[in-house]
Formats: structure tokens, sequence, C-alpha cells
């Protein structure tokens, strides 16, 4: 009798009713494609399940309990759910064998009791996984204990089998007929930057090693004869090899057009965009992939990007990209993130006006700092020294509409001993104006026009619309304080009610194009034909080219 082995890699559905997608659990298939080169492995071991949904609690454990060996793959869409699937295994069935790996285990698991706290899992195993996995696996079958901790090394050699051409997913797929897959692919491993808000570089180390052409290439073809209709680049920096990621990007174009798959494509794009880049970027639009180039700089402040270690493009280079983007219609995206050691209310303000004078005008997203379980922002001695408060939060991005009524969490920042609690809420309250008047267009071809006619800055220009808005007693200041409420309310207690923590940021856009006259009577008196030191009919002109714009 062979060992039952049980993979769980769930993770929230895509979309609703017949549009509903999941994803492919790529991570726990590599495990598995890989331990099969092995005949320990391939001998002594079959796949019991392979778990890529969140499932009813109860009816998962019912159908898996009698696996012996139990792999999860956690990151924080699936953390709470995965600690319930496992306790409720380990109470069925005492003697399986419980394994946690994936970047949300802690890699200082002494300091935080993580066995204590969580005492139904046996092993975790920390860093990449596929060795560790096989060494875990034989070691089981011998009957030797086990380790309750394993750090695995990096693999030096990116020669090995895939999941998706080994037949890893095929169960999956054939017993799923009406699923929309979404699927993941890497073509390097490995991140060159350590920012400390973040767990890649702390995980992946700096070297980025690169996964064989072939093997790259024959993914991608099985992902568009599959029929996977969402595929994301899984790359830290895509785009940093330009000649074999232009050479991935034609590929997917030449599949697309054969196979109509994958339809869209999404990518983490290097840090330091260039020329070469948008080229990538134009093909991946021009087949419809993408919804542009991602140019995310979290901060616009020195002192704040030399406390995380990053270090962002020059704001000529910025402001030059952006300007090619503009004028060749290439979309352009730009994520902030509040709540970084020693940003201020000022830095802020100054920050997200400094993306747009450089040129950003479609999207700003503006994200809450989340303190990551292996980032090193979340250690004991980072959180005291910038005084760092926080809020466990349940469905920040998504996940309240699943079924298995299991939220998950993560850790937000709500101030710092530079931005405390109601300067962060004050901060998030100006990226909330920025966002919903400029980003979505209500205000801004009178800020853009007023920028190049009459030299008055974004800065200017957005102080006195945020200065409007939270001194409005009409129906903008209510739409603006009722919003402020509840972000107040999610930063004290952690909880939603019939919204998530992010869309917060724009969801008024409902009630402003239900009331858009309030909003242009509003937008009217905050840039008055006085303030805009215009003559009436240029300015009544330039309201026109506004209304129509939006």
């Amino acid at each position: 009798m062979k060992h039952k082995v049980l993979l769980v890699q769930p993770n929230f559905k895509i979309g609703l009713g017949s549009l509903a997608g999941y994803w492919l659990p790529y991570s726990v298939g590599c495990l598995w494609s890989y331990g099969n080169q092995f005949d320990v492995v391939n001998q002594n071991f079959e796949l019991h399940d392979l778990i890529f949904r969140r499932e009813d609690p109860d009816t998962l454990v019912s159908r898996v309990k009698d696996s012996d060996i139990a792999f999860f793959s956690c990151y924080m869409w699936n953390w709470e759910y995965n600690k319930e699937i496992a306790r409720r295994l380990k109470e069925y069935n005492p003697s399986i064998t419980i394994v946690f790996g994936g970047p949300q285990v802690t890699n200082r698991p002494e300091e935080e009791k993580f066995f204590d706290n969580n005492p139904f899992v046996d092993v975790i195993s920390l860093n990449e996984g596929e060795e560790t996995f096989v060494e875990i696996l034989e070691t089981f079958h011998n009957k030797e204990p086990l380790k309750q901790i394993y750090l695995g090394g990096r693999l030096d050699d990116l020669e090995i089998p895939s999941p998706y051409t080994t037949g890893v997913f095929d169960k999956i797929y054939k017993d799923n007929p009406d699923v929309v897959w979404n699927g993941t692919l890497e073509t390097n491993r490995g991140c060159p930057f350590a920012c400390t808000f973040c767990d890649w570089g702390s995980l992946t180390y700096a070297k980025i090693r690169k996964f064989p052409m072939p093997k790259v290439l024959q993914e991608l073809v099985w992902m568009a004869e599959h029929k996977v209709d969402y595929v994301t680049i899984a790359d830290a920096n895509f785009g940093v090899f330009t000649d074999r990621d232009l050479e991935v990007t034609e590929e997917l174009v030449k599949l697309q057009d054969k196979y109509g798959f994958p339809k869209v494509v999404d990518a983490t794009w290097y840090k330091n965009s260039s020329d070469e880049i948008l080229e990538i970027v134009k093909k991946f639009i021009s087949s419809g992939f993408n919804r542009g180039l991602t140019l995310s700089v979290q901060s616009m402040d020195m002192d704040v990007l030399t406390e995380i270690r990053r270090r962002n493009m020059e704001i000529s280079d910025l402001k030059m990209i952006f300007d090619k983007c503009n004028k060749e219609n290439i979309p352009s995206y730009t994520e902030l993130i509040l709540g970084l050691p020693k940003e201020t209310f000022n830095s802020w303000r100054r920050g997200i006006c400094e993306v747009i004078e450089a040129g950003q005008h479609n999207a700003i997203e503006s994200w809450l700092a989340q303190l990551l379980e292996n980032a090193e922002m979340n250690t004991p001695t980072q959180r005291e020294t910038h005084g760092i408060t926080t809020v466990v939060v349940e469905n920040y991005i998504s996940g309240f509409e699943e079924e298995d009524n299991i939220p998950e969490k993560v850790e937000l920042v709500t101030g710092t001993k530079y931005m405390p609690r109601q300067k962060f809420i004050d901060s998030w309250n100006y990226a909330w104006v920025i966002n919903n008047f400029h980003n979505f267009g209500w205000s801004q071809a009178l800020a853009r026009f007023l920028r190049s006619y009459k030299n008055v800055t974004y800065l200017e220009t957005y102080d006195r619309v945020y200065d409007a808005v939270i001194n409005d007693k009409g129906f903008i200041g209510d739409v603006n304080r009722a919003t402020v409420e509840k972000l107040a309310y999610y930063l004290e207690t952690g909880k939603s009610d019939g919204f998530s923590g992010h869309t917060l940021m724009w969801d008024a856009q409902k009630e402003f194009h239900a009331n858009s006259d309030i909003v242009f009577d509003f937008v009217h008196k905050v840039f008055s034909s006085e303030w805009c030191e215009l003559d009436s009919d240029l300015f009544e002109e330039l309201m026109d080219y506004q209304h129509n714009f939006v």
C-alpha cells in the first residue's frame, strides 16, 4: 500500500456563478512534479487529493481524513482556512502528519511559539520547498523521526519537471469541467531588492535564477491548449531580462492568436522600467492581455525610501516613462503604500502629487501598509523603533463572499510615531481625494489645464480640493465623512460591514455618478473663475470640457 499524500493550496475564487474562476494550485503542484523524479516518492506515495478551492470544511475533511501526510501551502489568502482544516484533520485522524510551508509560515518559530499556538502542525518547511518535500517523504517512509523545522535551500538548477506538462493537474481538470482556470507562470526565481515591507527578497534571496526557456514555453503551450483564462507571471521583476522576457511575450501573443487563450496575462514588472520594457508592455496591450505598465514607487520621500531600503527611478526617468506611456496610449498604474516608516502627512501629500507631476493621471493605488509575516518591517525591533501601531482586519481585499465562512486576516499599520492615527486617517483621506477627483476624472482636466496654462502645481490644486471636501456641508462632505467613519471603525475594530478595506477607497464613485450634477457644482465652486484667474468665456469652455471629460 502506498502512503496517501494530501496537497492543500486553496485560494479565493475569482468572480461569481458561471464565471467563477479558480487558481491551479501551482506551488504544491511543483512539489509533486519535483518529487516524482525520485523512486522513493513515485514507488511509495500516491497523490490522494489536490485541494485548490475553499470547500465547506466538514465536506473536505470527511473526504480526505484518511490521508497519511498532508502538505499545506500557506499565504495570507488561505492561512486561517488552512489552520482550520489542519486542526479538524488532526481531530479526525491523530496519526496524520501535518506539514506547513509557504510565505505565511514564520521564520522565527521559536520566538513566536509557533508549535504551541498551532499544536496540530507537526512540521514546518521554510524557504524553497522542493528538496525539503523529498527529504520529508523519504524520512516518513523510512519511519524515522521528522524534524519540526526544515530549512530548505535554493535550487541551483531549475531544470525541473513542470506540474503542467507532467499531468499533475489532469485529474482536477477532468473532475471540474465547468471551472474557469487561472494559472501561474514562473520564468525565474529571486529578487534583487530587499525592501523591508516585503517578504519576497527575504524568502528568495538576491540572486535571480532562470528556468530553462524550453520549459517556460512548453508551460505556455499547455496553458493555451487547456484554455487557462488568466495567467499571472509570478516573477518578482518581469522585464529584467528584456530579450528573454520579450521572447516569452511574443510566444504568448502567438498562442493567444492561435487558441484564444490565455485571455489575460498580468505581471509584476521590473522596478526600473525602460524603453525595452515598454516594447514588451505594448505587445501585451496589442493582444488585449494587460491593463498596462505598473510603476510602483511606494513612497516619493528619500528618508522613507532609505529606511525601507528601496531605490526608485530618478524623477526625470519616471516622467520620461509616463510621457511615453501617455503618447503611445499605454495604460499605466502606480502604487503607493501608506504607513511606511518615516512617512508624514506632509511627505505623503507631497509625494502623491509628485507622482501626478511626473505624468501619472491613469491610476494611483494607495495601499495600507501590511505587516507580512516574514518581512523585516514586522520584526519586534522595527515595530518598536518606528512606533508602529496595527490592527488585525478581516477581508482587506476579498473573501467575505466565500462559502466556507472563515474570514482571512491581515495585520495593517494604523499609525507610526511619524504619522499618528489621526494623521494616518488624514493621509488616507488625501489619497481618497486624489483618487476620486483626479484619477476618476472629475477634476483632472481642470487640474492639468491649470498646470500647463497657469503653472499651478498639483499640490496647490489638491490642497485646495482637499480643504473644500473636508469642510463641505453638503453631499460631497457627507459622502466623505461617511467613508472616513467607516475607515476609522475598520482601523479600530478590524471589522467591515458590506465592504472590503481596500475597495473603500473608490466605493464613492457609485454615489458620484448617481449625483453627477451635484459633483459638478462642487467642482465648479472649488475651481472658480476667480481662483483660476481666467476670463469668463475661457472658464466656461474649460468647465464644459471637464464635464465632457467625465
